[in-house]
């Protein structure tokens, strides 16, 4: 045989040895995690899918199951709060896109007590009674995207209760029997769904947590009203949230400090910056007046309005100054207080010469950039209450 001959037939046996490795390792994952090498989902599908809890060993029934809260977790979109477990051991994934096509969620496991609590909201859901949503919404087909993870589920029962519908499974996964309670609501527009997986032989601690859950998951109204598509800089050290536009830049400053974005627009470069700052009390319009001249040299107030945002309360104000170059600038800064006296402050700066942002008709004046940059300082900004808001490590 010709070693050119023998060279091609060793070749052909590595690429078959390797093809044979290939094929091995793709039964053995697809014994491992069913569906992992064959199925094709889309995002969408992924995210209003729950993922089962990693079967280790079955715990034993808890008699008299309890788990702790800890501060509730504020999803990166600014939309809404969930319960967050105090106990160590649990893992929290979430998923920050919100479009029209999509979905917030917030996946929190744990491993050891094979449990799952899922909670996402969906934008642009509108039925007019939870009846219409059950009949209407909540078909096998849902429910097959649903729990398009497990090998099994079933529904066992459906109820409606109040504006929410209350549906029940029984799943099973790699050998494990799984049961789970669901609530599905609307509210403003956005449909909420709050899920909750526990072992099968554990019916009291789906109950108390799935109670714990649904009492949990609330949204910000107020913020909800925004661009869908929006995001948002939370701050739960602090203790605000500011939702803005996608396109803002962030240059500067973290959790627990100031922030500083910088947005383009047809007028050029805005700058907006959120901060806070404790034993800084305003009692009144002329106070906060004061505290924004003082700490903008040479800036003129054009108009003061009172606001409230959430847990804070003050004024916005729209001021001119001069930039570094001496060029006229326009600015909008909100001044807000909490209940202990911090001080919460969002400030927009634009290079607009002499233009007045709480003016009657000053949206029409304006670009799409910077009227949402306006917006967003304006109506974006809010003030968590204190039980929403973290200590530092």
């Amino acid at each position: 045989m010709s070693l050119s001959r023998k060279r091609s037939r060793q070749r052909a046996t590595l690429i078959g040895a390797a093809i044979g490795v290939v094929i091995i390792v793709t039964f053995v994952l697809s014994l491992i995690a069913p569906g992992s090498g064959s199925r094709t989902r889309t995002v969408s599908d992924d995210l209003l899918g729950t993922p089962p809890p990693t079967a280790l060993v079955v715990p034993t029934a808890e008699p008299d199951p309890q788990i702790a809260a800890d501060t509730p977790y504020i999803h990166s979109s600014g939309l809404f709060r969930v319960f967050r477990p105090a106990e160590q051991g649990w893992t929290l994934d979430e998923n920050a896109s919100v479009n029209a096509s999509t979905i917030a969620s917030v996946v929190i496991q744990n491993s050891r007590r094979l449990i799952v609590i899922h909670n996402y909201i969906r934008p642009q859901v509108e039925y007019e009674t939870p009846q219409a949503l059950s009949e209407n919404f909540l078909t096998v087909q849902h429910f097959a995207s649903a729990w398009q993870d497990y090998a099994q589920w079933e529904e066992t029962a459906r109820d409606i209760q109040g504006n929410k519908v209350i549906v029940d499974f029984a799943l099973r996964q790699l050998e494990v029997d799984y049961i789970a309670r669901v609530a599905y609501w609307v509210q403003d527009g956005w449909l909420f769904v709050a899920r909750v997986v526990t072992p099968a032989n554990n019916p009291l601690l789906l109950e108390r947590l799935f109670a714990q859950v649904v009492e949990g998951f609330v949204g910000f109204d107020a913020l909800m009203a925004l661009p869908a598509d929006w995001t948002a800089q939370v701050d739960q050290r602090l203790g605000y949230i500011l939702r803005h536009p996608n396109d803002w830049q962030h240059v500067a400053g973290d959790v627990g400090r100031p922030v500083t974005f910088t947005v383009k627009s047809d007028a050029g470069t805005w700058r907006a910056r959120a901060w806070a700052e404790a034993d800084q009390s305003l009692a009144n319009e002329e106070a906060a007046r004061a505290w924004l001249l003082e700490n903008r040299d040479g800036a003129e107030v054009l108009s003061v309005q009172p606001v409230k945002r959430g847990a804070g309360e003050g004024f916005a104000l729209a001021y001119t100054f001069l930039s570094t170059t001496g060029d006229p600038q326009s600015g909008l800064m909100l001044l807000l207080n909490d209940a202990a006296g911090t001080l919460f402050v969002a400030d927009l700066q634009a290079p607009l010469p002499d233009v007045n942002l709480l003016g009657d008709d000053v949206s029409d004046a304006l670009d799409e950039v910077t009227a949402a940059a306006r917006q967003a300082v304006l109506e974006g900004f809010w003030v968590l209450e204190e039980d929403l808001r973290e200590t530092a490590e």
